[in-house]
């Protein structure tokens, strides 16, 4: 299926990254229903103690967390708990009678409200298009998020996703629902909703129900003692902190662009918190702190082999080892446009469309890299990335850790390599 000399290049293109010190270390696996057709780590998981990356090295998996979130949800409907147009209010009282953000301030310059003209659903939870965003995708929103001390993911104070839901249901939604594609929360708020329906908490409901079953043992919500022997660290570019004074989100995904030959340093609290509303600490070290958030939007940790099986399941369409998740139908919906027209805005993927959990390529002569039309995929903040071709049956998987990575193309060239080295 893939010729063993061109996936080469794959490994040799890594290679520069980490010459060049753009990376710190990086690595992929490329499988299919059956078989592994390729694997490759390069580089440090630690640049410190020179230690290698390799597969089993843990990495936060951060976004990368919404399908697997995403499928449990899809495991209880099948099992009929709710219908994708039922409203979450059902589950979750505190979000009937949600307000938007009219557009328009009062007197006093504060944002003005009015009523939503209709519920939040469970599918446009699914496929974010309920109103809810982060702070880095509606500064607007995050005004509100951040009064009450939400953040966008992560958390070491002891909330919990009861507390935390309870607190964003006071929040206002930037759209009626259905009405537009914002990239957000909503993926915990789905996480609360198994909570509710299944009666266990969610990490009870994903390792039990998800992450046993595959045999996935290396991820979790937060590393154990012997997962951060393995754990790799977050890097950013080596260059004076005052460069992120007044950026912000969207406009650095065109202008950050640091210097070849920087290098890399631990990343430091401002060359994240600039972009994105985080507890730093969740993200530092996530294995020192009691955790008790579970978040299923960016929360889980991973390895190369671990989140492997978790796609491998799905290129076989639902099933691994003789455990089945969820049904071919169900995850052909899944991995169906759920948004119809509506563009998603961030990332740089303008041209695509979302499903239940997955962005999903509609056209694949506007891509910038060879793909297949029909592939679905993500990645994390902190520059972990997967697709799955569902025409061709394989999966692509990238792990890595470098935040801001705005600057770093490696994943996306990727993509296009892996086609290139199909037979």
């Amino acid at each position: 299926m893939f010729c063993e000399s061109r996936l080469q290049r794959i490994t040799d293109l890594a290679q520069r990254y980490v010459d060049q010190e753009i990376i710190s270390g990086w690595n992929i696996q490329i499988g299919g229903r059956e078989d592994i057709y390729f694997q490759s780590a390069v580089g440090h998981r630690e640049i410190e103690t020179q230690s290698p990356m390799q597969f089993d090295t843990v990495v936060r998996i951060a976004s990368m967390t919404k399908a697997i979130a995403s499928v449990g949800a899809m495991m209880l409907y099948e099992r009929g708990e709710f219908l994708l147009t039922s409203p979450i209010k059902r589950f979750l009282p505190q979000f009937s009678n949600m307000q938007v953000l009219a557009g328009q301030r009062d007197e006093q310059g504060q944002s003005t409200l009015r009523a939503a003209t209709s519920d939040i659903t469970i599918q446009q939870l699914l496929s974010h298009t309920s109103g809810f965003g982060y702070f880095h995708t509606h500064r607007k929103l995050g005004e509100y998020y951040k009064e009450p001390g939400d953040h966008d993911w992560g958390y070491s104070d002891g909330t919990t996703l009861a507390e935390w839901t309870d607190r964003l249901s006071t929040c206002p939604l930037a759209f009626d629902p259905g009405k537009r594609f914002l990239y957000g929360v909503n993926t915990d708020v789905v996480g609360r909703l198994i909570e509710v329906i299944s009666g266990q908490s969610f990490e009870a409901f994903v390792t039990s129900e998800i992450l046993e079953p595959l045999g996935m043992a290396d991820t979790a919500f937060y590393p154990t003692a012997e997962m951060a022997t393995r754990l790799a660290p977050v890097y950013s570019p080596n260059i004076d902190e005052s460069v992120y004074d007044g950026m912000d989100y969207i406009n650095a995904k065109a202008t950050y662009d640091p210097s070849t030959g920087c290098g890399l340093r631990l990343l430091p609290e401002k060359a994240i918190t600039t972009f994105v509303n985080l507890d730093f600490d969740a993200v530092a070290r996530p294995h020192e702190i009691n955790g008790t958030f579970f978040s299923g939007g960016a929360g889980l940790h991973s390895t190369l082999i671990d989140y492997s099986k978790f796609l491998q399941m799905l290129t076989r369409g639902g099933e691994l080892n003789g455990t089945r998740l969820i049904s071919p139908e169900t995850l052909r919906v899944m991995r169906t446009n759920q948004i119809g027209d509506l563009p998603i805005d961030i990332g740089g993927v303008g041209h695509d469309r979302f499903g239940l959990g997955f962005g999903i390529v509609v056209d694949a002569g506007r891509q910038p890299y060879l793909c297949q039309e029909g592939n679905y995929f993500w990645g994390g903040a902190y520059n972990t990335q997967y697709f799955l071709d569902p025409v061709n049956e394989f999966y692509a998987v990238m792990m890595n850790q470098l935040y801001p990575n705005f600057h770093c193309e490696l994943n996306k060239r990727v993509k296009g390599m892996v086609y290139q080295a199909m037979v």
